[in-house]
């Protein structure tokens, strides 16, 4: 069964969003340390390194893509409303880090 384009597009424009939250979480991590990660799991990674922080998203966005493959060969429309979900997610949480990052530089 081949994917969607609009599947495709989905996955780009997440992948995308991911991408820089990882980047905006590095960053004010950096500034601010651990305390604003609020994720505890993502905590752990940064507490290693940025490397290993980025490697887990990169593994985190591979396997979520993985499933979101193997889903939407059964049922294309639940693979695209997952998609769509953390879509959201994602750029809710990249709009959120920008509002934190920009009140940082402010103060």
């Amino acid at each position: 069964m081949l994917i969607s384009i609009m599947t495709i597009a989905l996955f780009v424009v997440l992948t995308i969003l991911w991408t820089t939250d990882t980047v905006e979480t590095c960053e004010l991590v950096n500034r601010e340390g651990l305390g604003v990660e609020e994720n505890p799991v993502a905590k752990f990674f940064l507490k290693l390194s940025n490397r290993d922080f980025i490697l887990f998203k990169m593994f985190d966005l591979v396997m979520l893509g993985t499933i979101l493959y193997y889903i939407s060969n059964t049922n294309i429309l639940a693979a695209n409303t997952l998609l769509f979900i953390f879509t959201l997610i994602y750029a809710f949480t990249v709009v959120h880090n920008y509002i934190i990052i920009k009140k940082y530089e402010e103060e």
